[in-house]
């Protein structure tokens, strides 16, 4: 893998964007409210957003020490690195994590313009975490001023722009362990709301996401929720 990545990053510096788009499994994931990128077309047409001379420079002092396997999967965490890129089992980027500036700046604006259409008791938050919907419910995890995460949910056909039917703060978040993933849990009353990232399964209708309800500590329903942006 580290030949991999020294081919990689090798394409990466000399701007070879259709040959490494060859090389990325898809959709590429970006951070909301940025669109995902779903195949070697979009990536060819973003590559200038996302890879920037300070990447490529960061790139230039690669040494296979700072290779790390974790889960079957390979990324930058060593030596000078923290996680900016990840590789997969058959050697396909699978994460991206670094952001450039024009990335960053592409993000604020799309902030922004979302904020600005959401109902003034919801429309200040730091970055947004998830928005999942249901066939019942549209929902949004936001991270907010003081690192609160935030619950927000609205009944289905109703816009951002009108009052939530909920919101819960003081959310918890933690990681699933060694399995990848994450959850995030609300208290209201008796009332417990989780939602699950599942990242690891044996099949693939238990991946996903899943808003978790239960009542005194028992469990009432689970439903899974698809992520949009």
């Amino acid at each position: 893998m580290i030949k991999r990545y020294r081919y990689i990053i090798k394409l990466i510096q000399a701007d070879k964007a259709e040959e490494l788009s060859k090389l990325v499994a898809y959709p590429l994931k970006r951070e909301n409210p940025l669109k995902d990128i779903a195949n070697a077309k979009e990536f060819i047409a973003y590559y200038p957003v996302m890879f920037d001379a300070a990447f490529k420079k960061k790139l230039s002092g690669f040494r296979g020490s700072a290779v790390m396997e974790q889960h079957g999967n390979f990324g930058l965490v060593g030596e000078e690195f923290s996680g900016e890129m990840w590789l997969n089992e058959k050697g396909l980027i699978m994460s991206v994590n670094y952001i450039s500036k024009r990335e960053q700046d592409l993000k604020d604006q799309l902030t922004k313009s979302i904020q600005s259409k959401m109902h003034p008791s919801i429309n200040h938050w730091d970055q947004n975490v998830l928005v999942l919907q249901s066939p019942k419910l549209l929902i949004r995890i936001d991270r907010t001023i003081g690192n609160n995460i935030r619950y927000a949910s609205w009944s289905k056909g109703r816009p951002t722009s009108e009052k939530p039917d909920l919101v819960l703060n003081n959310g918890l978040e933690e990681a699933q362990g060694t399995m990848g993933g994450w959850t995030y849990t609300f208290k209201s009353g008796d009332w417990t709301y989780v939602i699950d990232d599942v990242e690891m399964c044996e099949k693939d209708d238990q991946c996903g996401y899943f808003l978790n309800l239960s009542f005194k500590g028992q469990d009432k329903s689970s439903t899974k929720l698809k992520s949009i942006k």
